[in-house]
């Protein structure tokens, strides 16, 4: 038996969509990320699959936060076509990379700066979002309140060490 991978029927797109999005819902990106390649192998450009997929990552990163994974999730960013999406995509990719470092020890500078990033590109979403859209703007505040619970701030850099250390 040749262990080949199978290509989906078009077919079958819709319906593999609704795998995916379920698997996400089950806490299994894993899989939702499998069938997402499956339908990106036929139908590269299907905007609502590149989404699944990116979200699918997203939520792998609190189990490894591998750089492979953070360039796979920015280069499938840069494949979407709305430029609202892409910048809220990547303001969501620099959130969940700062919601991981708050959970581990003496990472919260590094959070803070994540934080920031996600602020930057949610602040562009909201100047392209759709009517009726405010997602951006959620994420935002959200955003903004975890900074002010975790008492984040930002890093010292060297210089700053530096002129402390001479006062």
């Amino acid at each position: 038996m040749e262990l080949n991978l199978h290509d989906i029927r078009i077919s079958a797109v819709a319906q593999a969509i609704e795998k995916a999005k379920q698997y996400r819902s089950l806490l299994e990106p894993d899989i939702a990320e499998s069938i997402c390649l499956d339908v990106l192998n036929i139908d590269p450009d299907n905007q609502e699959v590149l989404i699944i997929y990116i979200l699918a990552l997203l939520d792998q990163i609190s189990r490894s936060e591998k750089q492979t994974q953070i360039k796979t999730i920015e280069r499938t960013i840069e494949k979407l076509t709305s430029q609202y999406q892409r910048y809220y995509y990547a303001g969501l990719l620099n959130e969940r990379r700062a919601r991981h470092l708050i959970t581990q020890a003496m990472s919260h500078s590094f959070a803070y700066d994540y934080f920031i990033e996600a602020l930057n590109f949610y602040q562009q979403a909201v100047d392209k979002c759709p009517e009726q859209n405010d997602e951006a703007i959620l994420r935002w505040n959200s955003c903004i309140r975890t900074i002010e619970k975790e008492k984040l701030k930002p890093r010292l850099d060297s210089e700053d060490l530096m002129v402390d250390m001479e006062s």
